[in-house]
């Protein structure tokens, strides 16, 4: 599935949950508590896989917010990686 789909999805929840937009402030403050927790979860892999979706979540709920083409962002960023790439 595209991040396009994930986006979306993260933003249907919000509105049919009838949570309003948080602040983006809030939402780096939750990020960097979700940090905080992975890091402390180092060695356990699933509250380590727990705390990703967390994250993983939040970024969602900020590109839903700003309607963010991520397909696109993620197309731009692999083909900018390709210098990497041992020839």
């Amino acid at each position: 599935m595209s991040l396009n789909f994930y986006r979306d999805e993260v933003e249907e929840f919000m509105v049919k949950a009838g949570f309003s937009p948080e602040v983006e402030e809030d939402i780096f403050n939750m990020l960097d508590e979700e940090l905080a927790l992975l890091k402390s979860s180092c060695g356990n892999e699933d509250k380590m896989q727990h705390q990703v979706y967390d994250m993983l979540f939040l970024l969602f709920e900020i590109a839903a917010k700003h309607n963010m083409d991520l397909d696109s962002e993620w197309i731009k960023g692999r083909e900018k990686k390709k210098k990497y790439l041992i020839k």
